[in-house]
């Protein structure tokens, strides 16, 4: 019995001396700050005017220091002075001892007027060093000004989709390179959710000179294969749901949007059945 109550005497001084070094509130080490982008990538249109990029100081209090930054030319295609100028030039973000996050703020100038549409300009923004904390691992910004005037703009953007059935919205962007090209990354969002990923494949629609068609390549893969063996694809379909392995359905102008007329998509699986189907659908313009 004796030796039961040292032992539970013993234990219990350990239990106790545990405890209090579990709740003893943690030592803040200025050394451990850093500083880094809020977001890795940003975006406005050319006409925005000023923009703000926010770097803030991750610690449990506020920090006061100073950080330089600098224009990544070799990783941008924006031109400072041409697209872009900092309303600093010193490049120096100050911190105050009672603020968490300061800003980068750049004047951005508009690409319009008689080069037409150049395309997308990007300022990459390196943060490079401070005298009272280190810099993180997020310290590269990639903001993007978008140039209005893409050749497709007036059909871009969001969209109401309509099948007689069912509603959702789905947004119609821009290619990289190809100004005849949209995409649609999220028409067949829950075919996506389903496989397990977010965008696991991508859905394009080649538009006509006039912009009055957008023909959508068909089967498109999905590159998600079933137990049985088959993949998941895309096809066109009737009213019914019947899907057909045809090469592709046309959307047609119309005054709120487009039509897909006659066909819809449906995601199948041969051997399975379908995921996700949207009959002949319209879809108009936000």
């Amino acid at each position: 019995m004796k030796l039961y109550k040292t032992i539970l005497a013993g234990a219990i001084v350990l239990a106790t001396a545990s405890c209090s070094k579990l709740n003893q509130a943690p030592v803040f080490n200025p050394a451990d700050s850093f500083a880094a982008f809020d977001k890795a990538t940003l975006s406005a249109n050319e006409e925005a005017g000023r923009v703000s990029i926010p770097v803030t100081i991750a610690s449990i209090q506020p920090v006061g220091t100073t950080v330089t930054y600098a224009v990544d030319t070799e990783n941008s295609t924006a031109i400072e002075g041409k697209h872009f100028k900092l309303v600093d030039p010193s490049a120096v973000l100050t911190f105050s001892n009672d603020a968490r996050t300061a800003y980068i703020e750049i004047d951005l100038l508009p690409i319009r007027g008689d080069e037409g549409y150049t395309g997308d300009k990007v300022i990459a923004i390196k943060l490079l060093n401070s005298n009272g904390v280190k810099i993180g691992s997020n310290n590269v910004c990639r903001f993007t000004i978008n140039d209005l005037d893409h050749p497709l703009s007036a059909i871009l953007g969001k969209y109401t989709i309509n099948d007689g059935s069912s509603t959702a919205t789905i947004t119609l962007e821009k290619d990289a390179k190809d100004v005849t090209i949209v995409h649609f990354p999220d028409l067949m969002l829950s075919t996506a959710t389903w496989v397990g990923a977010d965008y696991p494949f991508d859905i394009i629609g080649q538009v006509s000179e006039d912009k009055t068609t957008i023909v959508i390549p068909l089967p498109v893969d999905t590159g998600y294969t079933y137990s049985n063996g088959e993949n998941l694809q895309i096809y066109a379909c009737d009213s019914e749901s019947v899907y057909y392995t045809q090469a592709s359905i046309t959307l047609t102008a119309t005054p709120t949007g487009f039509s897909s007329g006659e066909y819809g998509l449906i995601s199948y699986i041969k051997g399975a059945g379908y995921v996700q189907v949207w009959d002949p659908f319209t879809i108009t313009k936000k």
